[in-house]
């Protein structure tokens, strides 16, 4: 079949990529998998709000449970619960079926480690080279069993309210659960400590799921947030990894200041192990200028979790966060948290004034653009028809500018970053790559 598993696990089409055969001979892949380094094993399954979740599910519970692996069906739970509840209770691993932020004909299986992490990709190609032989491998000598147990997200829900150990009566904010798996458990979390919360598209209707809201369509957070006269609005995706947030007026706190934010909270806590944070190369390098005033050191990995993850244990770093809400509080749990960040935000603003803190923020003129592509053109991409015309065009930056261009690995599409101190400048630059991918 060739590569399987993307940036983040396994995503597509429900129907064209994710069938049923799919899924059932990944699943059993996975079972193969487990026998291989464990005698018994019992895997943690949950899924997001998608109409299709219950029909995947079903099946992952049929092709694990056929090579005698019991599955616990927690059902309906954010992603980074999946990953703490995974070590908490001692799973052997955890799948958690979710597209993301995609919209709801979309889904994908995550897969998580009994530790809590993500799937290496030297895991996944195992994983990968035996689903490529899926036919030569039988029903194990037993069968396992599947238990349905729904309350064990409230033990993530209350190690989050007792980790943030604070009150919130009198604090108003406005939640836009994206109609995902945050619909029920973020409002839980903030009326527990206290908040008065106004929230929308807090529905599981799994054809809403993301669908014109959630962290990637901030109109309606930002016209909640300033109606109801919050001081922040936060909004989330599907599967609830992620989160972006708005100030009081509406406006948007862009992800170099959501980042830059997180940073100083666990600064000013004496939490920053090491006095590092990783982040992408892609994220606007004034963060690194903006955080060597207070002695911290900017580490920088490739693009998503996984990359970000290994970095964070090579170094033993504790927070690494992207500038598109993805934040990984490291001490606390091993993946993106986008409720755990909400809370901390809403802490740091009762402790402290967000204006004096991003004072010291500095950034570069970025430009972002996303140029959709052809499988054809991906192709020609991949083997580096246009590398040489870039590299002439890098040649011609003047200091501090950079150009980057990268596929996507979840969806048909090279975003391009142009970072440099003049707008003006990187505008044109932009038009030139962008035309550049367009010509593939």
């Amino acid at each position: 079949m060739g590569k399987i598993f993307g940036t983040d696990g396994v995503r597509g089409v429900v129907g064209e990529k994710i069938t049923e055969k799919f899924v059932y001979d990944l699943a059993k892949s996975i079972g193969v998998y487990l026998n291989k380094y464990n005698e018994k094993s019992k895997v943690f399954l949950c899924h997001d709000t998608r109409i299709s979740a219950p029909m995947i599910e079903k099946t992952v519970c049929r092709g694990l449970n056929e090579f005698g692996i019991d599955v616990v069906c927690g059902g309906i739970v954010p992603t980074p619960a999946v990953h703490y509840l995974t070590k908490l209770h001692n799973f052997s691993m955890a799948i958690m079926i979710t597209a993301s932020h995609n919209t709801y004909e979309f889904n994908g299986l995550k897969l998580i480690t009994k530790e809590g992490y993500k799937f290496s990709a030297e895991q996944e190609d195992e994983i990968t080279e035996i689903y490529d032989e899926i036919s030569k491998y039988y029903y194990g000598e037993t069968l396992g069993k599947t238990i349905y147990d729904e309350s064990l997200k409230y033990d993530w829900a209350d190690s989050l309210i007792k980790l943030v150990d604070d009150d919130f009566t009198g604090m108003k904010v406005a939640l836009d659960c994206a109609n995902g798996a945050n619909f029920y458990l973020a409002p839980y979390v903030f009326k527990k400590l206290g908040a008065q919360v106004v929230a929308i598209n807090d529905t599981s209707n799994g054809e809403l799921i993301n669908q014109d809201c959630g962290s990637t369509h901030l109109e309606p957070i930002s016209k909640l947030t300033k109606e109801n006269n919050c001081i922040m609005g936060f909004a989330f995706d599907g599967d609830a990894d992620r989160m972006n947030a708005v100030y009081g007026d509406g406006r948007q706190i862009s992800g170099e200041e959501l980042l830059f934010l997180c940073a100083m909270y666990l600064y000013k806590k004496q939490k920053l192990t090491n006095n590092k944070i990783i982040t992408p190369y892609v994220t606007n390098c004034g963060i690194d200028e903006s955080l060597k005033k207070f002695s911290i050191e900017v580490v920088r990995c490739d693009v998503g979790g996984k990359s970000i993850q290994r970095k964070m244990l090579e170094q033993n770093i504790s927070f690494g966060a992207e500038d598109n809400g993805h934040i990984v509080w490291g001490d606390y749990n091993k993946c993106s948290d986008g409720l755990l960040t909400a809370l901390f935000l809403t802490k740091l603003y009762k402790e402290d004034n967000f204006e004096n803190l991003l004072k010291d923020l500095k950034l570069f003129e970025q430009l972002k653009i996303t140029v959709p592509i052809t499988e054809e053109q991906r192709g020609r991409y991949v083997n580096g028809a246009i590398n040489q015309k870039l590299e002439e065009l890098k040649s011609t930056l003047k200091e501090n500018e950079r150009i980057i261009t990268r596929l996507s690995g979840t969806e048909p599409i090279v975003r391009i970053v142009v970072e440099g101190e003049n707008i003006e400048g990187i505008t044109e630059t932009g038009k030139k790559v962008e035309s550049l991918i367009k010509s593939l």
